[in-house]
């Protein structure tokens, strides 16, 4: 009976080291785990930056974009030196974030902003990025081109969320919503964004589908095209050429002479009657 007890106490004694051996090194592990990682990148010009005065600084903010409008993560303030805002210019930074506002089925953009010493933003530059919770897959020495804010960048702002979600962040509004899939009125449909003419009331018909349809743009320099094979799709998306702004989709089951249909977000556009001169 003694020698069960002693075995049964070198067995008690031998689990509960183990159990604390590993207990100290969760303990170990946990306390050496990553809160933060860093991104290395680049802010680039094409050209000379102008009016950059002595108080002029560069803000490099990482930014959440799945929903509306951006959410800051983590940014970065630079004091620019006027005496090296010459052709070309060139700027190394460091953005530290915390890996605990990371999710992987988010999106992400890196922004860059830089502002005179009248806080007027002078120039702009955004990079979709690709950030993971783990360090070991975080994109290397990013750039960021920047170019002089565009006349048109303020009216992003100014966007209702729904306009700028899917003029921003290529989302689409839910069919038979807007007003303009049965406006009849005669005249022009611009971006709302930069007020670039798109598309117009000739070209215009009922396709049925709950957005306003065109069979061809009105200017169709006006109107670029790329490739989307989101939500394991191929399609053909269309933005306005001009500022970037997305408008919907084209497609090849519209009517003669094209046989096209450009199906369009009605809140990425905005209607002018031919009864008023557009302002």
């Amino acid at each position: 009976m003694k020698h069960h007890q002693i075995i049964l106490y070198i067995f008690i004694i031998y689990f509960f080291h183990v159990s604390t051996s590993r207990e100290s090194e969760n303990l170990f592990n946990h306390s050496k785990r990553l809160t933060h990682a860093i991104i290395n990148g680049e802010v680039r010009s094409n050209g000379t930056l102008l009016n950059i005065d002595r108080n002029s600084h560069i803000i490099i903010e990482l930014r959440l974009t799945r929903d509306d409008r951006p959410r800051s993560i983590a940014r970065t303030k630079i004091k620019l030196d006027s005496n090296r805002t010459k052709d070309p210019f060139s700027l190394l930074f460091k953005l530290k974030y915390p890996l605990s506002k990371m999710n992987p089925h988010n999106t992400y953009i890196l922004t860059a902003r830089i502002r005179n010493s009248q806080n007027k933003l002078i120039y702009v530059g955004d990079l979709p990025v690709p950030v993971t919770e783990r360090k070991e897959k975080q994109a290397k020495h990013l750039i960021i081109n920047v170019v002089e804010t565009p006349s048109w960048f303020s009216n992003i702002d100014k966007l209702s969320l729904l306009a700028y979600k899917v003029t921003q962040l290529a989302g689409t509004e839910e069919a038979f919503t807007s007003d303009f899939y049965t406006n009849k009125k005669s005249g022009i449909y611009t971006c709302v964004v930069c007020n670039s003419t798109l598309f117009s009331s000739k070209h215009k018909y009922n396709s049925g589908t709950g957005w306003p349809s065109f069979y061809q743009p009105a200017i169709e320099k006006n109107v670029a095209a790329d490739v989307d094979r989101k939500y394991g799709l191929t399609r053909t998306e269309v933005h306005c050429a001009n500022c970037k702004a997305h408008l919907g989709h084209v497609f090849d089951d519209g009517p003669q002479p094209t046989y096209l249909r450009y199906c369009i977000n009605g809140v990425a556009l905005q209607f002018y009657s031919d009864e008023y001169d557009r302002k």
